[in-house]
């Protein structure tokens, strides 16, 4: 997988629309995402599920800017972290199916973000490269991303941000386990007949 510390896009802060998230918001209802639940799990975790719609929202608007979505831009920081590689591998690295590698890297060259090539040593492989149009594209995103950070974090004491990330670092670890292991424990419920 990508390593998820790299930045995605944000050229600079935006009004997000609160509309979209206060409708979930009021979905829920008490649904344990009460910030001021007593159940302090439930109250973090209820918080990092209202963040995430703005945060995505910020990710969209980086991405279309630059006329291209999350997955697009996903492969192209995972090749900037690489270097040129075969598609096989980006497909490993990215852990997502060589058809959909393919169809990505296919509207990425359309568009002037990547170039292919061929392997010197193995004629049924491809290599893939960013292009210099890319390097400076994400190059400005990660400037927006890098000054969104500090502008939203300032003034926020170092030890309190040192263990707001090693709390991320730790939920992001035990997140797919945890969400396997209760689908596996509790099926979804039957689903509403037509």
């Amino acid at each position: 997988m990508v390593d998820s510390a790299s930045p995605w896009p944000v050229p600079a802060p935006v009004s997000v629309s609160v509309s979209a998230s206060a409708d979930v918001e009021a979905a829920r209802g008490s649904a344990g995402t009460d910030p001021a639940s007593a159940d302090l799990a439930v109250s973090v975790v209820g918080r990092l599920f209202r963040l995430a719609p703005q945060l995505t929202e910020l990710m969209d608007h980086g991405a279309r800017e630059y006329g291209m979505g999350f997955a697009r831009g996903r492969v192209l920081w995972a090749l900037q972290a690489s270097g040129p590689v075969v598609m096989r591998a980006l497909s490993q690295q990215l852990g997502i199916s060589p058809r959909t590698v393919t169809g990505l890297i296919d509207a990425l060259e359309a568009d002037g973000w990547v170039t292919r090539a061929p392997h010197p040593e193995d004629r049924r492989a491809t290599i893939v490269s960013i292009t210099p149009a890319s390097e400076a594209a994400l190059a400005t995103m990660r400037a927006g991303y890098e000054g969104l950070a500090h502008d939203l974090l300032a003034g926020i004491d170092p030890d309190d941000l040192a263990a707001c990330q090693s709390v991320l670092g730790i939920i992001q670890a035990r997140l797919d386990d945890v969400v396997a292991a209760r689908m596996a424990a509790e099926p979804p419920p039957p689903r509403p007949r037509p």
